[in-house]
């Protein structure tokens, strides 16, 4: 008996160490690729800095439809440090590395909903400290539009009427929820904010 649990205690820690190790590569991997993204995004917006405003205003209208991982700009929410790459998709392949733009969703500085999504134990997490009334900012190479947190609410998976088009100009944050519920958590949280000028 004795050895048997002597290989028993070795299994659980191998495993607990894989795990870890698991967890450590994937970790790495997020930051490397936002560093990485973060260069891209700098150069895009200083070669934006040097083209007439209207040009680059058309281009970020012409941009539609975007490419599956196309890279649209950089989320910050400072009062719970929120600073986040948004590439264009909002499956596993996009938020391991990323937030992602919800397709069919409105871009930065034009007309509608901006849908963006990001996985609660990573990039999201500290949305459970955010408030109404705190600043957003959505910087992307067409400018830097600014937004305020009207509300929250927990919905359905299934509740897609949160991403509901407006004529004003809106960007709703969706991750799952409860924060710390272990495997794949059964409502979805919803921050709605509206751009301020």
């Amino acid at each position: 008996m004795p050895v048997l649990q002597k290989i028993f205690g070795r299994v659980l820690v191998l495993t607990g160490a894989l795990a870890f190790a698991c967890w450590g590569y994937l970790m790495l991997r997020q930051a490397c690729f936002q560093k990485a993204a973060s260069r891209v995004l700098q150069q895009q917006i200083a070669k934006a800095s040097t083209s007439p405003q209207h040009d680059v205003l058309q281009a970020h209208e012409a941009a539609i439809p975007l490419r599956h991982g196309e890279m649209i700009g950089r989320l910050e929410i400072p009062r719970v440090n929120v600073s986040v790459i948004v590439l264009e998709g909002a499956d596993s392949s996009v938020l391991d590395v990323a937030a992602g733009h919800i397709p069919g969703t409105a871009l930065p500085g034009l007309s509608g909903n901006v849908g963006i999504a990001a996985h609660r134990d990573t990039f999201f997490r500290s949305l459970r400290e955010i408030r109404v009334q705190d600043r957003l900012s959505f910087r992307t190479a067409a400018g830097i539009f600014q937004y305020a947190v009207e509300s929250t609410e927990v919905v359905e998976p299934s509740d897609t009427g949160v991403l509901r088009q407006n004529a004003g100009e809106e960007l709703t944050l969706v991750t799952c929820y409860p924060f710390n519920y272990i495997g794949s958590a059964p409502k979805r949280f919803i921050v709605h904010a509206r751009q301020r000028n």
